[in-house]
């Protein structure tokens, strides 16, 4: 049973591996590139807070440093 398993195991890994070289091998041969030609902007008012001060950040930055 063991053997049937690895043999199993042997052929997909085998199978797995042509078919990434392949896809690999189309897509370097593709002369397409895809190119974005302007960044997205939302249209939200909102500001994006990334920090506010707290004693739980404060406790967190004396631990990180």
């Amino acid at each position: 049973m063991s053997q049937d398993r690895r043999s199993f195991l042997k052929t997909t890994a085998k199978a797995g591996a042509i078919t990434a070289v392949a896809g690999i091998a189309i897509t370097a041969c593709s002369n397409t590139k895809v190119e974005q030609k302007e960044v997205v902007k939302g249209k939200s008012r909102k500001q994006e807070v990334l920090y506010q001060k707290s004693k739980y950040w404060d406790s967190y930055y004396k631990v990180a440093y």
